[in-house]
């Protein structure tokens, strides 16, 4: 299943694309140790979060352009959530403007349940982890050229 959701950064393309460059502890949220992060969406307001183990590749810049690749997994229990393969993308807008991207690919777990799950819940999940790491990160890439 694919999952994107995209923001635009009140900040020129530039100073961003240094920032995603310098490592994702500058700007991944809910950082811990050894590449463990704590993910997933806002329900009724409140965060619902699992921790999964990230890895994050390095940014490559094409024109304009930054991307960085990421996978992330359940830390545990692992084989009951689908892993995430994935990157995070830069592009100008305009010269003061850049829109991030976070997408990802994902197989459903557990074989036909866990598709029939996906199609009743996890798929939702999954959008609304997107979503939430995409305005977190767009958050924290916006605050750090403050």
């Amino acid at each position: 299943m694919f999952v994107q959701h995209s923001v635009h950064i009140d900040r020129p393309i530039e100073g961003c694309a240094r920032t995603l460059a310098r490592g994702p502890k500058r700007w991944f949220p809910g950082v811990r140790d050894k590449n463990e992060y704590a993910v997933g969406p806002r329900v009724a307001g409140i965060a619902v979060r699992k921790k999964v183990t990230v890895e994050v590749g390095e940014a490559v810049q094409s024109g304009s352009w930054t991307e960085v690749p990421l996978t992330w997994k359940a830390s545990f229990p692992e084989r009951l959530f689908p892993k995430m393969t994935g990157k995070v993308e830069l592009a100008p807008v305009d010269g003061r403007i850049t829109r991030l991207t976070v997408n990802g690919m994902y197989e459903p777990p557990l074989g036909r349940v866990g598709k029939e799950l996906d199609d009743v819940l996890m798929r939702k999940v999954a959008q609304a982890t997107v979503k939430e790491l995409a305005e977190s990160i767009a958050e924290r890439l916006e605050s750090s050229l403050r």
